[in-house]
């Protein structure tokens, strides 16, 4: 009996530890949670679509800004450069504006663009910003980019006779431009632009443009107003 001893105290002591973790399994459940103890999250699931649905559509775009209605709605403005370099003169119509700037001599530029609310912006016809203004019913103030120069210049509302002609005409078979300014106290300054060779322009009368001549060869003269393009003509 003594040499089985020790066998029998080992089963006895597996068969009550099996006892008691049944008991701690089936009757006190799983150990409780308390505070500290890290618990996994469970995962997310991924929000579901139904095959064949159509992707959300992105927010609509808000449509841009309309331009402000033009200060002035149609007036003619001449004047100079601040150091007398050139002459201006610009015309509006309905949110259009033209100009043309020129010594009377040899330089001369056309140019052509918008104005919305007071602010003037027209381009040259290489496309390069030309005369950036501001705009009221008396006068037109800015500047103008001729030759490679910044000139500030001002520019007074006239009336007609007063303000921006063009001529045509066929020299010898070379298309022939001219441009008038005619200020408001009847100066006239204008340039002759005959297949990219300038001189001054021929006399101008307002009151009888039909007169016109350049080299004995009439001349069609036409008063601009804001809606003419003066620009790829």
């Amino acid at each position: 009996m003594s040499r089985f001893a020790p066998l029998i105290t080992l089963g006895t002591v597996a068969a009550l530890g099996g006892g008691l973790l049944f008991v701690n399994t089936t009757v006190l459940g799983p150990p409780a949670v308390t505070a500290g103890t890290a618990v996994a999250a469970p995962p997310v699931a991924a929000a579901e679509v139904a095959p064949g649905a159509a992707p959300e559509a992105a927010p609509p775009v808000p449509p841009a800004a309309a331009p402000a209605a033009p200060a002035v709605v149609e007036a003619a403005y001449t004047g100079r450069s601040a150091g007398d370099e050139v002459t201006v003169a610009l015309a509006v119509k309905d949110g259009r504006a033209v100009a043309y700037v020129c010594d009377g001599k040899k330089v001369e530029a056309w140019y052509e663009g918008t104005l919305a609310g007071a602010d003037l912006q027209l381009s040259a016809a290489d496309g390069k910003p030309g005369i950036t203004a501001t705009v009221t019913e008396a006068a037109t103030l800015g500047t103008v980019t001729v030759g490679g120069k910044d000139l500030p210049f001002a520019a007074e509302d006239v009336a007609a006779p007063a303000g921006l002609y063009e001529g045509r005409a066929a020299v010898r078979g070379v298309l022939t431009r001219i441009g008038w300014i005619v200020e408001d106290d009847g100066d006239v300054t204008g340039v002759a632009n005959a297949g990219g060779t300038r001189r001054p322009a021929p006399e101008l009368d307002p009151a009888a443009p039909g007169a016109t001549r350049i080299d004995g060869v009439p001349v069609t003269v036409t008063a601009l107003d804001g809606s003419a393009p003066v620009i790829g003509r």
